[in-house]
């Protein structure tokens, strides 16, 4: 049987990218348009509102916080994140399959599966969150062993608990491996900040002081976030199938369900 292998996981995850491209990539794509445009309304009336703050001294370090468009930025984000995690990762199912796939498809699983992928990644944030405040390593760990949790609601039709576990069983034994692709992936996904992205930096600071943020930063944030939303997404879906071939022995184009 085979094992987990970083190589062929990595190189999957770019073959998807690619023949995906027309389908997902496009998916993406739009999300990615709409959420700019959101981010830059609301964010200017965020800009406006601390210029106001400024103006009469009420600005406070955690003011950010206190901020009407600064929530109704996050529940955009969350909102937009669950119809393109679930979307993609269906696509590029899909695509490794070689089944037919629309840009519409993709939407329309992504909103068909919104409550429980939304579960899922609120339970998953909660989670990690909790074991990289508690200590470092816990939420290491917990990245790791729900890498496949996302991919297994989507491929499997299972339950938000469900998913967790089968994520669980798919990862023991490789996790070692899945922990090392998923550092190289961090790395390959922050080489354009490293480079590219010094007008990122201060952006929350600019906004609490009133200053608008530039188109070009947005322009930026936007191709970048559909880049990464390529990667990483396509990049969950290898780690589930390469799990799947080396725990079960079970090609791209069987993905039945393994709790019948």
């Amino acid at each position: 049987m085979e094992s987990f292998s970083f190589g062929r996981t990595l190189s999957r995850t770019f073959g998807l990218i690619r023949d995906g491209l027309p389908t997902v990539g496009v998916f993406l794509l739009i999300v990615q348009v709409i959420n700019t445009i959101f981010s830059f309304g609301l964010q200017g009336q965020m800009a406006a509102e601390f210029q106001q703050r400024a103006a009469a001294g009420l600005v406070e370090p955690l003011a950010v916080f206190s901020s009407l468009w600064y929530w109704l930025t996050v529940i955009v984000g969350l909102v937009l994140g669950v119809i393109v995690y679930t979307g993609s990762i269906h696509g590029y199912l899909a695509v490794e399959r070689k089944a037919p796939l629309s840009i519409g498809e993709c939407f329309t699983f992504g909103l068909s599966t919104f409550l429980p992928g939304l579960g899922l990644l609120i339970l998953w944030i909660l989670g990690v969150g909790l074991g990289w405040v508690l200590f470092l390593i816990p939420g290491l760990i917990l990245i790791t062993m729900w890498s496949a949790a996302l991919p297994a609601l989507v491929a499997e039709g299972q339950g938000v608990i469900a998913s967790f576990g089968r994520s669980r069983a798919l990862t023991k034994g490789y996790r070692w491996t899945i922990f090392g692709t998923l550092i190289v992936a961090l790395i390959i996904m922050y080489i354009p900040v490293v480079l590219f992205g010094g007008a990122m930096l201060g952006s929350s600071a600019r906004l609490m002081s009133g200053e608008a943020l530039s188109p070009l930063f947005y322009l930026f944030s936007g191709v970048y976030g559909w880049v990464v939303g390529m990667f990483l997404n396509a990049l969950l879906a290898s780690i589930y199938l390469d799990c799947r071939l080396a725990k079960e022995g079970v090609t791209s184009g069987a993905l039945t369900d393994v709790f019948a």
